[in-house]
This record gives structure tokens, sequence and C-alpha cells, in this order.
């Protein structure tokens, strides 16, 4: 899913840099970090600790990175700001690290914050732009307008950095159709990736007032993986990289989960939804006739056929019960990549 091979040290600041708290937004349960700001020392002594896990060969081609996550970086106080920017570039002038990273908000990128960052050795700048429909953004209480967030890019590409936007499909108010524009007008504005996180109903939150209320309701898990599926295909067109589909499972994030499409593999019932829609429209190719269904594919893509606990084969089994349906391993496909014949024997039946 990822073209680019990243080894990244996050520095989690969860909540900080907000100028308020969105209605969606609990960073503690999503980055599993408290609201506070860690200690240079603490970052340190954890730096010193990692170790690279591949080999040799492989280090050297990785880009590697510090990232500052989880809150609104460019939103912090200057001298805060420079503390961090300041160790994190040292281990830039040491060749530890080739550069720096971190996302924000659209409307903390004013120009004098942007030549202050230019100072230092950034790369990659992550935008969260969630929506590109006002209507959106002022229910869940963002505190800026979809302007502001082509401002935003605009600045981060037109500084040499790499932009990177966070889209939240499923927040209150948007419908599919709507959701859809915002992703392919925000593929023309030049950016080099992009996560997409489902809008899920956390604990002690506004957006879990409105849930318990009925005033909102999340989108089901099988239209979030369509939502992304589709938001994927339009990205990918572009030729925007999505790096990441759902947020990242951990128990506390699951224990702070009240509603929503959230699910632990949520990337991968993604591409298995994306590798099944590219296998039914070959299957529809065919021409009639023939009970004898053969599909060709990657060892590495069978887990992409049968989907969560077998659900999208037996799926797939269920759609057309007039075939007798098989599939056949072969090395020589890629990942993802499958094919399909009408075959006189059954190969491998599942």
């Amino acid at each position: 899913m990822c073209k680019y091979n990243y080894w990244i040290f996050p520095v989690f600041l969860p909540n900080v840099g907000c100028p308020h708290r969105c209605s969606f937004c609990d960073q503690k349960a999503v980055t599993g970090e408290e609201g506070h700001l860690p200690e240079i020392d603490q970052i340190e002594a954890l730096f010193r600790k990692v170790r690279f896990s591949r080999s040799s060969a492989e280090n050297d081609a990785l880009i590697r990175q510090i990232a500052f996550y989880g809150g609104n970086f460019s939103g912090l106080n200057r001298q805060t700001q420079k503390r961090y920017l300041d160790w994190a570039a040292e281990k830039v002038a040491r060749g530890q690290i080739q550069s720096l990273r971190f996302s924000t908000r659209p409307d903390a990128l004013e120009n004098d914050e942007i030549a202050f960052l230019k100072g230092y050795p950034i790369q990659t700048v992550e935008v969260g732009v969630q929506s590109l429909d006002d209507v959106v953004l002022k229910a869940v209480q963002r505190g800026h307008t979809a302007e502001a967030c082509k401002r935003a890019v605009a600045k981060v590409v037109s500084s040499g950095w790499d932009a990177g936007v966070q889209l939240m499909p499923g927040l209150p108010g948007e419908t599919l159709e709507g959701f859809l524009k915002g992703v392919e007008t925000v593929s023309r504005w030049g950016i080099k990736y992009a996560r997409l996180y489902p809008a899920i109903v956390l604990m002690e939150t506004a957006l879990a007032d409105a849930y318990v209320t009925g005033a909102y309701t999340p989108l089901r898990l099988d239209a979030a993986v369509e939502w992304c599926a589709r938001a994927c295909e339009i990205l990918e067109n572009a030729g925007v990289t999505v790096i990441r589909i759902g947020l990242p499972a951990s128990d506390r994030l699951k224990s702070s989960v009240i509603a929503g499409p959230y699910h632990p593999a949520f990337g991968f019932l993604v591409q298995s939804f994306r590798f099944h829609q590219s296998l039914r429209r070959k299957i529809l190719s065919l021409p009639n006739g023939g009970r004898q269904l053969i599909i060709y594919l990657s060892p590495k893509s069978l887990s992409l056929l049968m989907g969560d606990r077998r659900q999208a084969w037996e799926r797939l089994k269920a759609d057309w019960p007039e075939k007798e349906i098989s599939y056949c391993l072969e090395s020589a496909f890629g990942i993802g990549e499958v094919d399909v014949t009408l075959g006189s024997a059954l190969l491998d039946r599942a």
C-alpha cells in the first residue's frame, strides 16, 4: 500500500498545541499517551534504546525520520517547538536521522511559523484536513474552513516539503458524495500521501454525547470500508500514496470505542474489499457457460481472497452458487493481482 520505506521514531504530543478540542477527539485513547509534553531526556533515553530490526542493506534504503505526532505541533509556543526541533535536528546533523516530520492543524501554519520551521531539516508535514465540507467542519467544531485547509497545504508544498493529509470519512453531516468530492479536490493539491481514519465514537467526547442522544449515527463497518476503498482509488489514480487506513489498534483504543466502524485490521478489510472488486469485475467479464471457475493469485494474496474470518470467500461462493469455484496459487503474480478462467477441473478448493 505504501511505496516508501520509512523508519520513524514517533514522539507523541497528544492534545497539545490545539486551541480547543474537536468533537471527535480523544488523543489519549488514540495514541495511548497522556496529554502532557514529554521531557527531552525521556525522549533521548528512548531513542538510545532503539535499534533497527532489519539488515544493514535494508537499513540503508530506509528513510529515517523523527516524527512529532498526536497534537498540533506548529500550534505550540515557539520556545517549546524550538526545544524539540533542536534535539531532533542534532540527530540529523549526526547522520542518525535523515529528516523530520510533524502533524498540525490547517490554521496553525501562518507565514511567520513557516519561516521559523524552514530553519530545520523538515521533509514531511501532515495536515489534519478531516473534511472539505464547511458544514461538517463546523459540526465537529474544527474552528477552521475548507479554504484554510487548501491554504495550509499550498504553503507546505510551496515550502518544498512533502505534504500529507488526514481525512475522516463519516463525520456528522457528511455524505458519500460529499466525501468523495473532497477526496478528488485534495488529490489535486500536490500532496504526496494521505491517511484515512473513519470517524469512530470515543468515550468522553462531544461526538459520544451526540451518539447517545441519537443526533449522530456513525458509518456501519461495511459502509466505511467501501468509502475508504473508493477514496483509495481516487487518490492512487492521482499519484497519492495512502499510507494508513484506520486507527492503529490498541487495547486502550478498543476499550474507549462506543460505536462506529472500528476494527483492529480495518486496513486489511479495505484491501480485501478492493481485491474482490477487481476479482468480481473479471468474473463478470467472462463468457456465459462453464461450471468451473478458477481464480489465479499470488500466495501472498490468499488472505485477501479469504477476507476476515473467511467471510469474503464464503460470500463470493454464495453469489455464484451455479459455479464450482477454486483457486490456484501462482508465485509469478504480484500482491493484489488476480485473474480468472473457466476451467474443466478443480484445483485448490477451500
